[in-house]
């Protein structure tokens, strides 16, 4: 038998333990195991303390559950799911206050055959995924115009008036005919008509322009008799487009799925051998301060000449969302011992911030994230 009369922590990041558990369990993978009980007629016969828990499994029949002693009795504190259930395909007894559904920012989904047939969004929308059969009489009243929808029976509808927008399914819009839809503007019927193929055309592509244009495209009016001219121009920090052979900057996040090589000058490209190769030379940003400073996005490489005695303190980034990011950090100039440079953070595994010191010029520590604390990778 151990005794021990310390916190104990079992399972992942043994020393980091929470200040009000005398017991902590962490880990992504494993869980608690309570005693699992046939019966309680062996542990009554030691006359078990309030507070104690076991989970009870017995050979057949109802009972199964997880149970607390309370007040000299065992009360379970789960349901099983073969016996009482808060909700049953058998039907239930529901009070006003009873409630079907998610109770966070989640869609409820009805399925048939393992097929959404009805989604319910957590954004207030509800989408019918097939048709919708109604055997009665169906009434929609918009409470301002009392405008109405009505089916009378399952053959047609009947006065149908839309307030608002109109939503189709997606097959309905994989369609290979030159049916359109179009709306009177005076009464605001809406009828097919079908348009002439003749009428989808009238565009010719003109040549990539390498300036920028607001939209990325632009249409050039044509001739009386000539069609117009479509051209797509290049992006640009400021306007979306098309990439260009020439000098080109660009503006937002960009992600590539796929491997990335700069650099290669070959006629046909070659293929990168790593996620990210590099045929030439790399610049990284490198800053100096004097003094105090928090580490940026745009920081890699920091030079820290203290200008007297004291602290500077260097505050790393949050690691939450920032995985893989290197940042250098080093004491320049000559000052001596008295000058600290103080970087903060969580460090090792902790999540709490804590501090790494430097005190002699010359000396620099390399740091890495995993997205929940910094590590010391070089020194």
């Amino acid at each position: 038998m151990l005794t021990t009369k310390a916190q104990v922590k079992i399972g992942n990041n043994p020393t980091n333990i929470n200040r009000s558990a005398i017991l902590e369990l962490e880990s992504t993978r494993q869980g608690f195991l309570l005693p699992r009980l046939s019966d309680t007629t062996g542990i009554n016969g030691l006359t078990p303390p309030d507070g104690m828990m076991i989970y009870l499994e017995p050979g057949a029949g109802n009972g199964r559950g997880l149970y607390i002693r309370k007040s000299g009795y065992w009360q379970r504190i789960t349901t099983d799911s073969s016996a009482s259930r808060a909700w049953t395909v058998d039907g239930n007894i529901i009070d006003t206050a009873a409630k079907f559904g998610s109770l966070n920012a989640q869609d409820v989904r009805l399925i048939a055959n393992s097929i959404d047939k009805i989604r319910i969004k957590a954004t207030g929308a509800t989408t019918f995924y097939d048709s919708v059969h109604i055997a009665s009489r169906l009434e929609v009243r918009d409470s301002i115009t009392t405008q109405m929808v009505k089916a009378l029976d399952s053959a047609y509808l009947q006065d149908a008036r839309i307030g608002d927008s109109l939503y189709l399914t997606t097959n309905l819009l994989k369609t290979a005919f030159n049916d359109v839809l179009v709306i009177n503007p005076t009464t605001g019927a809406v009828s097919r008509r079908t348009l002439d193929t003749a009428a989808f055309k009238g565009l010719t592509i003109g040549n990539f322009a390498n300036t920028d244009n607001a939209q990325g495209l632009q249409r050039k009016t044509g001739a009386p008799d000539a069609p117009d001219t479509l051209i797509l121009h290049a992006a640009s920090f400021a306007a979306p487009g098309g990439v260009s052979n020439t000098k080109q900057g660009f503006s937002g996040t960009k992600v590539f799925r796929d491997s990335l090589l700069i650099g290669d000058t070959t006629t046909a490209g070659g293929t990168p051998n790593s996620t990210v190769q590099i045929r030439g030379s790399v610049s990284y940003n490198i800053r100096t301060v004097t003094g105090s400073t928090t580490l940026s996005i745009t920081d890699y490489t920091l030079l820290v000449n203290p200008t007297g005695a004291g602290t500077s303190t260097i505050t790393l980034p949050d690691p939450a969302g920032l995985s893989g990011r290197v940042y250098i950090i080093k004491k320049v100039g000559g000052s001596d011992i008295d000058a600290v440079v103080a970087i903060s953070g969580p460090f090792e595994g902790a999540t709490a911030s804590s501090t790494y010191s430097i005190y002699n010029s010359g000396t620099f520590v390399k740091l890495q994230t995993d997205g929940t604390s910094w590590y010391v990778i070089e020194r």
